[in-house]
């Protein structure tokens, strides 16, 4: 039943992916409000990368790249017990994790309501390499296009 609920959960709430070089953002546009909401119990939540140039991108309750919102948004991850981990590992791997968070061009019309609360948890996000990054987000803001991935076809755009 928890393996039944958690892939529920990530096929609705969350988008982890670990690949290769990705393409720019698309727009999204939400013409009223949004609310994201992740609740874990007792799970772990792991995504790695590896390889030269590798990126792993960890979002749970989170905005990324290109995003309006016309109305509110609330955003808000739970958990008791178990652990989120996001890692990438090779030369300029880069690692971004990011809960109840919103990352990039975002926009809000209305009110933000960001909360995550992780009781005997833990939250970890590693990048190991030569001039690798790790990025981590939590219940935050950013817009530091710097801090993203140094490749052409870069994210977000």
């Amino acid at each position: 039943m928890k393996t039944l609920a958690f892939i529920a959960l990530s096929a609705v709430a969350t988008a982890a992916l670990a690949t290769g070089p990705v393409a720019s953002s698309p727009e999204i546009t939400i013409t009223g409000n949004s609310t994201q909401s992740v609740s874990l119990t007792s799970v772990s939540v792991n995504n790695n990368s590896t390889g030269a140039k590798s990126e792993a991108f960890q979002n749970l309750a989170s905005n990324t790249g290109n995003v309006t919102i016309s109305g509110n948004s609330v955003q808000t991850v739970t958990g008791f017990g178990g652990s989120l981990t996001n890692t990438a590992s090779g030369s300029e791997a880069y690692a971004s994790q990011n809960l109840s968070s919103n990352v990039g061009e975002v926009t809000i019309g209305g009110n933000s309501n960001q909360f995550t609360a992780m009781i005997n948890s833990s939250v970890n996000n590693l990048s190991s390499g030569s001039n690798s990054k790790a990025v981590q987000n939590i219940a935050s803001n950013n817009a530091c296009f710097t801090c993203q991935p140094t490749k052409t076809v870069g994210w977000p755009h």
